[in-house]
């Protein structure tokens, strides 16, 4: 009987297929980048045509890297980024518009006008860009009539071509961001739907996170394997450290997401910090709730770029080479600002250059731009959640590979930091909800999975790590201490 979990990871920058045995150890993985593209300033969009070849082609390479074929597959989980979402033609599965990433801006103005009309939405908000996607769309309205064109986030994209159109599907925790999901119904919000305009076809059908949701076609993969898993990335991720009520992690990627449990309790407080959906199964819902910094990865690897610092081993070592930034000060803000006072017109600053400064100085700066940040959305955040923070943080992430960024976070956050010994959590946590969807893992086999390699302790005080904090918050945000 087949044991492997097969997680299909699709980013904001990369894609990711990775192979699990039933210990949770993983036996193989494939990733390959994705190509970003900005038309406009603020604007994000990819080839969702693309990313699906990629995800094919990385779902190969892993089977390929681990010798098996997808016969050897119990289940597959999909995650993927949120709220980036496309619209494609049924008749023949070609995607009919760019997929339009969460991180574009162009949904701004709409999400005021929205807001007005008494829907309470965010900009990065599927919602928001649904519009003007579809104006973008010859014949439209013919489409949407005919019921021959699809909606979705990038998941219900990618189940729709695993399946060979077969099925249409998403989960709440996909839904939620989307802006769509009315949670006192649990379906679809008519009000908002017919406030645009559009058709209730065009949405993919509501499932539970795990569960019996579709089956990969023979035809084209050689095997009919079940899919067992539709989850949120950030979700996801915080599934693989637990995901109980308390339990906390960030996740380093092209942004830095803090996201916390809560259990049952839907927590709402600040539109900074909103609440999520962990999960949904059987009618039983779990929440989180999430703060971002909105760039995080994706501001270093600019940086990297833009000031011609080598790629990312020398750019560690540039940061490890000195033991402070010379006064440098980076405000990791190049789309905009997220918790714990978003503002989607605040732009990235590099502050305190003087003749002195090398370029060691803004390497470290950078660093610990990204972990002053991520300071500032766990205070925010935990002072919301009525919870008492960890005596040490989970971290996961292409980032969690820079031990130098490590310990300047233990030390910018002033508590240990675990890292998990899965860097890619995301997809860990898919294979775990695949192998719950398909009754191979049990809740305890699952915890199981919760593992870390390396603990990393503050080497300074209390006190001096939030003089550093108030340094930091004088330099990029001026006298009056903005964003917290």
């Amino acid at each position: 009987m087949p044991e492997l979990l097969l997680a299909i990871d699709a980013g904001t920058t990369t894609v990711r297929a990775a192979l699990f045995g039933p210990d949770g150890a993983m036996v193989s993985l494939a990733s390959a980048p994705l190509f970003t593209r900005t038309p406009a300033p603020g604007q994000r969009e990819q080839d969702a045509e693309r990313v699906w070849r990629t995800v094919r082609k990385m779902m190969f390479g892993a089977l390929e890297a681990a010798g098996r074929t997808l016969s050897d597959v119990a289940a597959i989980g999909v995650t993927s980024q949120r709220a980036s979402a496309v619209l494609w033609d049924k008749r023949t599965s070609r995607p009919s518009t760019p997929l339009v990433l969460w991180n574009d801006l162009r949904g701004v103005a709409r999400a005021a006008e929205l807001r007005d009309a008494g829907f309470f939405l965010a900009p990065q908000q599927s919602a928001t860009k649904f519009e003007a996607m579809l104006h973008g769309v010859p014949q439209a309205r013919a489409l949407v009539a005919a019921g021959d064109l699809a909606f979705g986030n990038i998941d219900a994209f990618l189940v729709w071509k695993l399946s060979g159109g077969a099925s249409h599907a998403t989960d709440a925790s996909q839904a939620w961001p989307s802006g769509y999901l009315d949670p006192s119904t649990w379906s679809w919000n008519a009000a908002l739907i017919a406030h645009q305009g559009l058709d209730e076809r065009m949405f993919p059908a509501l499932v539970d996170t795990t569960g019996e949701i579709a089956v990969v076609t023979r035809k084209r993969f050689g095997a009919a394997t079940p899919i067992t898993a539709i989850i949120a990335d950030q979700q996801s991720a915080l599934i693989a450290h637990g995901g109980r009520a308390g339990d906390a992690k960030i996740t380093y990627g092209t942004s830095a997401t803090l996201d916390i449990g809560t259990g049952e309790d839907l927590v709402f407080r600040s539109a900074a910090v909103p609440p999520f959906v962990l999960s949904r199964v059987g009618g039983r819902t779990l929440f989180c709730l999430e703060g971002m910094v909105l760039s995080a990865g994706a501001a270093l690897d600019w940086l990297r770029r833009a000031a011609r610092l080598g790629g990312r081993a020398r750019f560690e070592a540039l940061a490890a080479s000195v033991e402070n930034a010379g006064g440098v000060a980076f405000m990791p803000a190049l789309d905009g600002l997220g918790a714990p006072a978003p503002d989607p017109a605040r732009t990235g600053l590099l502050a305190g250059l003087t003749q002195s400064v090398a370029a060691a100085h803004i390497a470290r700066a950078a660093l610990e731009g990204v972990a002053h940040r991520a300071r500032q959305v766990f205070d925010h955040a935990f002072e919301l959640a009525g919870l008492p923070p960890p005596e040490a943080l989970g971290v996961d992430g292409g980032l969690t590979s820079n031990e130098t960024f490590l310990q300047i976070q233990a030390d910018v956050l002033g508590r240990p930091i675990r890292r998990h010994a899965v860097r890619e959590a995301t997809a860990l946590g898919a294979a775990i909800c695949a192998g719950r969807g398909v009754k191979l893992l049990t809740e305890a086999d699952a915890a199981a999975f919760v593992r870390y390699d390396a603990v990393f302790e503050p080497r300074i005080g209390a006190d001096e790590a939030a003089a550093r904090h108030r340094a930091w918050r004088l330099a990029v945000h001026g006298p009056s201490p903005a964003g917290g």
